[in-house]
Order: C-alpha cells, then sequence, then structure tokens
C-alpha cells in the first residue's frame, strides 16, 4: 500500500512576480543621496515642480530649517499680537485720559434714606407724663416716646401715602401681670388704632398680641378694661 504525501497549500500558489525596478525612481534616489553631500538641488520633473516654490529648491535639510524658521516667526507673532493691540493706538484715535485706566474704581452702593430725625423736626404730643412725638417725611413716618431727658425712643417706623399725615391722639401707661405696657392711638384721618408696647431691658418693644386685642378699642379706659381681662392689669 502506497501512502501520499501531504500537500503543502502553499505550493499550489502561482510564483510571486517580481517587479521590474523603476529607472525614473532609481535615478530619483541616486541624485538625492548625491545633493546630501554636494548639497546641489535636484532636478525634478517639471510637471512635480510646477507648483513648488523656489525656496524649497534647495536640499532636505534647508527645507527642514525654513519650516522651523516659519513656524518660530509665527509664534513670536501671536505671542506680541496682545501687546500690539493694547499699545498701539488705531490710526486717527485720540490717546485715552489716565483716568481711563483707573483700577481702583468700584461700584457705589445705593445710598441709605436718612434717619427722619435728621431731615424734620419732631411733632410733639402730650397726654399727662406721657411725652410723645411723630415725624412724617414723604412716603415714611416714624413714631417716638420722649423720655424725661428729652431723649427720644423710636416706638414704630414705617411707610405711608406721601398724602398722608400720621399723628398721635391718645395714650396711656398701664401696669398688666407685672409688667408696663404703653398703649398708643395713632393714624390719619378716621384711620385709628391702638398699639401696645411692652417695657422691657432695652426700653418699650411693640406686642403684637396684645395690640389685637386693644386696637380698636373706644378709648383709654376701654384699653384698661381689655387689658385687665386677660390679665392682673392695676
Amino acid at each position: 500500500m502506497i501512502n501520499s504525501m501531504p500537500t503543502d497549500p502553499l505550493m499550489n500558489l502561482p510564483p510571486d512576480r517580481i517587479p521590474e525596478p523603476s529607472q525614473a525612481r532609481m535615478s530619483e534616489t541616486v541624485a538625492a543621496a548625491q545633493q546630501l553631500f554636494t548639497r546641489k538641488p535636484v532636478k525634478a520633473d517639471s510637471k512635480r515642480s510646477a507648483g513648488r516654490r523656489q525656496f524649497f529648491a534647495g536640499s532636505w535639510m534647508e527645507a527642514i530649517l525654513g519650516a522651523g524658521l516659519v513656524t518660530a516667526a509665527g509664534i513670536i507673532a501671536i505671542s506680541l499680537a496682545p501687546t500690539l493691540l493694547t499699545t498701539v493706538p488705531p490710526p486717527g484715535s485720540e490717546p485715552l485720559p489716565a483716568e481711563a485706566f483707573r483700577t481702583d474704581m468700584r461700584q457705589t452702593p445705593g445710598m441709605r434714606p436718612a434717619d427722619l430725625d435728621m431731615i424734620a423736626p419732631l411733632e410733639p404730643a402730650t397726654f399727662g407724663d406721657l411725652r410723645l412725638g411723630v415725624r412724617n417725611v414723604d412716603d415714611r413716618f416714624g413714631l417716638y416716646l420722649v423720655d424725661d431727658k428729652g431723649i427720644e425712643k423710636t416706638l414704630l417706623s414705617g411707610n405711608k401715602g406721601t398724602q398722608d399725615a400720621i399723628s398721635v391722639t391718645d395714650a396711656m401707661l398701664a401696669d398688666w401681670n407685672g409688667e408696663q405696657v404703653l398703649s398708643v392711638r395713632s393714624g390719619f384721618g378716621d384711620l385709628q388704632r391702638w398699639d401696645a408696647f411692652v417695657k422691657g431691658q432695652s426700653g418699650f418693644a411693640l406686642s403684637p398680641a396684645l395690640s389685637r386685642i386693644i386696637w380698636d378699642a373706644a378709648d383709654a379706659q376701654d384699653v384698661q378694661d381689655r387689658l385687665a381681662a386677660t390679665g392682673t392689669a392695676d
């Protein structure tokens, strides 16, 4: 019995074709090698050299050096451009004054309205031993208590109509649950109401809770009766 020998698949491939050398390519390669030593330009084909500039007709080393110079010049021009823009004024323009280059300019914050006691006199109102007063300026008002030394203490301040004038029409001082309560009736026209102020360490302060109880009282006696009904008023 005869065994067949294994067949290599590569042996069935057609033989490789060896390309024929190009005389033109060999001539260019030899000329390029010679110019490295003689530094003479390579004579290229007229069609291929038609679009090239004379600058690159020298050796490859000269071309590389030329490209480096062009790149360096571009970097220097870009770095100097902002300086030229800020230091060289455009033609026909006048130089800016020195004040235009100040760096300490800051935005001025909004002005706070002046205190009422600086721009308007006090309109006094006296009820027995109690000395009070009010100020009306444009759309603002202030209600004050004046002590025996003439020092003013602000009780209320706020906004109002420009045509309205706040006035004080009545006031009383009472003891309530061991504390002093100052009740003041104020307003404009027929719009009058009572407000209650409880004395603390820093003076009289508005008590919204007590003010809701007495705000529409008819008079000082009605205020005292309402306070008595909510505590031990004397």
